[in-house]
């Protein structure tokens, strides 16, 4: 296990809509100052959290089916303990500033760097990383939140975290990000600015989809080519988050699409069936194996210009807005929405 302080990279800026959701929302740059009632009605000042609604009332019971653990007061030192992105995403959201938070936040393009700087550690996270128990207890938390658990999360992780601290958990992909959100905002007695937060987040989506009546109706799929040895693989399987994000924009699934199950590798005999209206590719890692089948190139939406290319990072290996794609957030979304929408407009145009 490892857990490093690196120096984030400059992430790109903030877009209007998400800078725009962070202000409606009450999130600043520089949240130092702003205070907190206790339990006791005393007010005291902390540099994590917004003040306090006073709505939720402590002591509080978080239950889990490893057991419950009981917030006694209102939490100030908050830790993220999953590889996923949605639990600090909503944090930042609602004012917050996590003291522990995974690594992976680093591929969040939706976040400007002055929102990560403050965190005091950034653990080294990945999906089948070992829980990092001594790395979370040095960070000496209140609250340990994990609304997207780790793929290992089981009694014996619980049993180690909630020693620490009392543990906020649901399972992964088992919460919406909006429930994800409101789940933690009424937990930090800031259920007001959650609802805000998903409310101000859905009109983004609703102005999008008014924007593009042309999307109406119409198929989209994605795919991600890795490198020939991994191959590419069907991402807008039913059910995923891609799709969802499809259905937002007034996008639909092909016909061939609804018997695919996640993670179908694309073989030749498989390569008509990613046709669609708006074919979008996203590329990892040395992708040409893909781009430059000539099975590829006989695709309807590649042979008449409806298929969009999403390239990896500028000298990376690392492609942030399929990764995005995955971790759909109160955050996120706006961000995600925006370029998916340029992207349809590009294909169909």
């Amino acid at each position: 296990m490892t857990f490093v302080m690196p120096t984030l990279k400059p992430a790109a800026l903030i877009s209007g809509a998400v800078a725009a959701l962070l202000v409606l929302s009450g999130c600043s740059s520089t949240p130092e100052g702003d205070a907190k009632p206790d339990t006791a009605g005393e007010s005291s000042t902390s540099a994590l959290l917004p003040e306090a609604e006073g709505k939720t009332d402590y002591p509080l019971t978080l239950e889990t089916p490893f057991g419950d653990t009981t917030l006694d007061e209102r939490p100030d030192r908050i830790a993220i303990v999953t590889s996923a992105t949605p639990d600090t995403d909503a944090l930042l959201a609602l004012g917050g500033t996590p003291v522990f938070a995974p690594s992976t936040i680093e591929r969040n393009s939706w976040l400007d760097a002055s929102f990560t700087d403050p965190i005091e550690t950034i653990w080294d996270a990945s999906p089948d990383v070992e829980l990092p128990a001594e790395a979370v207890a040095a960070s000496k938390p209140d609250l340990i939140v994990t609304l997207q658990a780790l793929d290992t999360f089981d009694q014996k992780a619980f049993d180690q975290l909630s020693a620490i601290a009392p543990v906020l958990y649901a399972e992964v992909d088992s919460l919406s990000w909006q429930d994800l959100t409101q789940t933690l905002g009424d937990t930090i007695d800031l259920g007001d600015r959650a609802a805000e937060a998903v409310a101000d987040t859905e009109k983004v989506i609703e102005r999008t989809r008014e924007a593009h009546p042309e999307f109406e109706g119409k198929t989209a799929t994605h795919v991600i080519a890795h490198s020939e040895k991994a191959g590419a693989f069907y991402a807008s399987t039913p059910g995923s988050n891609t799709e969802q994000l499809f259905n937002e924009l007034g996008f639909v699934l092909p016909e061939a699409a609804q018997s695919v199950a996640p993670g179908t590798k694309i073989s030749d005999e498989l390569m008509g069936m990613i046709d669609a209206d708006f074919l979008l590719i996203s590329t990892i890692t040395e992708p040409e194996f893909f781009l430059d089948s000539p099975l590829l190139k006989s695709v309807p939406a590649v042979a008449e210009g409806r298929a969009v290319i999403d390239p990896a990072e500028e000298g990376t290996t690392t492609n942030n807005f399929a990764w995005g794609l995955n971790q759909q957030s109160v955050l996120s979304i706006p961000w995600l929405i925006e370029r998916l929408a340029e992207m349809g407009s590009e294909a169909l145009g």
